[in-house]
């Protein structure tokens, strides 16, 4: 009976692990497609390609592993993290993970004026400014976005992205 108890236990903490690691780079995956699948403002268009990330999340570790050497178009990719909503500057795509969703309106407020499409992993999140969102379907990552948010922005998504979305409004 210990052995068992054991067995599921080490199983349950494989698991675990498993999703943990497998959720941050997924969305790494879905990071790196969006930037090529969306149609960034003339002045967006040289210099590096900056993707931030808010506060403390694996993604930041993952963009930085699976975008080393890559580039979106001629822009080599960059990848920042801020520690605060403040410290953001120009930046193309803005990772908010889920522990900093509480702070989704002091981001958009900072990035005023500036095209940075903002990424969330919150139920709700579009409904507050987000313009694409991370949700888990069916253990599959999955996205939705608000193509009026990301027009707010001068972003525009491509048609190939909204398809692939679980809603396109």
């Amino acid at each position: 009976m210990k052995k068992i108890l054991g067995l599921l236990i080490a199983l349950f903490m494989v698991s675990s692990v498993y999703t943990q690691t497998t959720i941050p780079k997924a969305q790494t995956l879905f990071i790196y497609n969006f930037s090529r699948l969306i149609e960034w403002p003339a002045n967006y268009r040289t210099g590096n390609f900056v993707i931030g990330v808010l506060g403390s999340s694996e993604v930041a570790s993952e963009l930085e592993a699976y975008t080393k050497g890559k580039k979106v178009g001629t822009q080599s990719i960059e990848i920042l993290r801020y520690k605060a909503p403040t410290e953001i500057q120009n930046c193309h795509i803005l990772f908010v993970p889920f522990s900093r969703t509480k702070q989704v309106s002091e981001v958009l407020a900072s990035m005023s004026g500036k095209s940075t499409l903002i990424i969330t992993e919150k139920n709700g999140a579009l409904d507050e400014g987000a313009a694409i969102n991370f949700i888990i379907l069916e253990d599959k990552m999955r996205f939705e976005l608000k193509a009026e948010n990301a027009n707010k922005f001068g972003i525009k998504f491509s048609s190939k992205l909204q398809e692939m979305s679980l809603s396109s409004m």
